[in-house]
């Protein structure tokens, strides 16, 4: 539905009941974006106080001061309304302020994550393919070999958690995870595997050697035992509740920033 931010009243009440709250939830979240950007709100405010007395059913909406809410209050407001009244948000739509750029770079931390190369062996998940890539942009990774039925960048689904990234970051693809891990091999990387096996040393006690590659698997299967035969060691994060592992971009993205962080040798 194509939004709009402005109605006559006889226009808007001869809509349908739901269509009325369509408009309703999509001048909210123009709100909720205007006020986390620090963008002029105010029409959007008087708007959607004349929509609630508009409305065909009686409904509830936040109070806003314009004397008095700053807009992080505006957006909060905007954002509890929407949480109980529109659809759950996926993590890619939730708006975010936008101060992307160069920033001071820590020069050690940077250029380990330079000499880093992850291969992502059959990630199922576009959407961790996605939080992969952005986690690696920020990070300064060198370069994500995508491997098997890995998602590549074109994928939409990828795009929404990558968030713009997909396009910064450098990538290939091989057929499969054995022939990447044998490449990185012949570069010259000592080859990590992310993976909680029995023989794993735990990613805060090991040490790294740079160059390196770091090999994540699939969601549910793990990485493949002919992967895990060829690289040199097995880290992984130690789990201190129920469940056994992280979501696959949560535990690359605390892998990632510790190995960084690491002094290797």
């Amino acid at each position: 539905m194509k939004s709009i931010f402005s109605f006559q009243e006889q226009k808007f009440r001869a809509l349908k009941p739901a269509r009325q709250m369509q408009h309703l939830i999509s001048t909210m979240q123009e709100l909720e974006h205007r006020a986390v950007n620090s963008l002029d709100y105010q029409e959007l405010v008087v708007l959607l106080r004349d929509m609630q007395g508009w409305m065909s059913q009686d409904l509830r909406l936040p109070s806003f001061d314009l004397e008095v809410d700053e807009p992080r209050r505006v957006a909060l407001k905007a954002a509890a309304w929407l949480q109980e009244h529109a659809e759950a948000y996926r993590d890619a739509d939730i708006v975010v302020l936008n101060q992307d750029g160069l920033r001071k770079r820590d020069d050690s931390l940077y250029q380990n994550a330079q000499d880093m190369v992850v291969i992502l062996e059959d990630l199922r998940s576009s959407f961790n393919v996605g939080s992969i890539f952005r986690t690696s942009e920020c990070l300064g990774i060198k370069e994500l070999w995508l491997c098997g039925i890995t998602s590549k960048p074109g994928d939409k689904s990828l795009a929404k958690t990558a968030m713009g990234t997909e396009g910064r970051m450098a990538w290939k693809t091989f057929d499969s995870a054995v022939e990447a891990v044998k490449a990185a091999k012949k570069q010259g990387r000592r080859v990590y595997a992310l993976e909680t096996v029995e023989t794993a040393r735990s990613v805060f006690e090991a040490e790294y050697e740079f160059p390196l590659a770091l090999v994540v698997g699939n969601e549910a299967l793990g990485i493949s035992q002919d992967v895990l035969a060829l690289c040199d060691e097995c880290i992984s994060l130690p789990m201190q509740g129920w469940k056994n592992s992280l979501n696959v971009g949560v535990a690359f993205a605390v892998a990632g920033f510790h190995i960084a962080r690491s002094v290797g040798r």
